[in-house]
């Protein structure tokens, strides 16, 4: 064999095996998010690396849209335990019996999240749980803190907390198909004329009956779906008075079903003027759809069948 053939087979052979190096490479960063070995490090919405030597197998949960989103991930066998606004959840769904209540997270402190030996906390980016985030942390506790505001930080993060658990071709997936349902809506409703979109009132059983104002998730909810928030003059929550309401003279009517008011309730202390009330378009919402969860698209879905029935047969 010539000099010319054997260096030949041997450029061949060493580009074989860099190509395999390369792609092993490749592998294992692409697969390290996915339940693998390997280094994962997110940024959180505090700008801050979250850090973590592989997929986290106990999970403290503390917020009901982050327990949501790592239970639609298939991930709930990881948690180990959640705080009491994740109770609902917990409650339904079945295999998760050994999940701890935490109770309120205001009421924690870091040994009792330390005496779980968690390999990751879950927490909403609040100033007042800053200084618990920082004692947990310098206890050597990974923390990541997410504050999504509206669907398009709700997709955000569930990107980000699918690829933190080790499930990120999961949570790719999901934002996938929630998008996809979100476009379908939008697809309908961008181009209704102000005069066709039907003005809406909607009420939060959950915050003592608080209406929104601009700047919230509800609000953008509305208006993706096609309609006009009567009170998005105002920002975020508030108790809007009868009168306002009347004055207003909302076309429809969304409560929160958990509402202690009836339909009956609403049409009497506001009257037949108010055109919700002689035109019967009070609806009940699930308000847990109304979360910064996956959920969110089903409330989506649900008010721009309400708002357009015609066009969401």
């Amino acid at each position: 064999m010539s000099k010319k053939a054997i260096a030949a087979m041997l450029v061949v052979a060493v580009l074989v095996v860099a190509s395999a190096a390369v792609a092993m490479i490749y592998l294992n960063k692409d697969n390290a998010s996915d339940g693998t070995t390997g280094t994962i490090s997110v940024l959180d919405d505090r700008g801050k690396a979250v850090n973590l030597t592989g997929a986290p197998e106990r999970i403290v949960s503390l917020g009901s849209a982050f327990t949501e989103i790592i239970f639609d991930l298939d991930a709930k066998d990881k948690v180990v335990a959640a705080d009491k606004s994740s109770m609902w959840l917990v409650e339904n769904t079945t295999g998760t019996e050994n999940i701890t209540n935490l109770q309120g997270v205001s009421t924690l402190s870091v040994e009792s999240i330390l005496a779980l030996d968690p390999d990751l906390v879950v927490i909403w980016n609040f100033g007042m749980y800053s200084t618990f985030i920082t004692n947990m942390e310098s206890s050597g506790i990974p923390v990541a803190a997410f504050y999504p505001k509206n669907v398009t930080t709700i997709l955000e993060t569930i990107d980000k907390l699918g690829e933190l658990i080790g499930e990120k071709t999961k949570a790719q997936a999901m934002v996938s198909d929630m998008n996809a349902r979100i476009d379908a809506v939008l697809e309908k409703t961008a181009n209704i004329s102000e005069s066709e979109r039907p003005k809406v009132y909607l009420e939060l059983a959950s915050y003592g009956g608080t209406t929104v104002g601009n700047g919230t998730m509800s609000n953008d909810l509305i208006e993706m779906a096609g309609g006009v928030n009567i009170f998005n003059n105002g920002t975020k929550n508030w108790v809007a008075s009868t009168e306002s309401i009347v004055e207003k003279n909302p076309d429809i009517i969304v409560i929160e079903d958990a509402s202690t008011k009836s339909n009956d309730d609403l049409k009497a202390n506001l009257g037949s003027t108010v055109a919700a009330v002689s035109g019967d378009k009070i609806y009940r919402i699930d308000g847990t759809t109304l979360t910064t969860s996956p959920s969110v698209v089903e409330a989506l879905e649900n008010m721009a069948k309400w708002f357009h029935p015609t066009l969401f047969q």
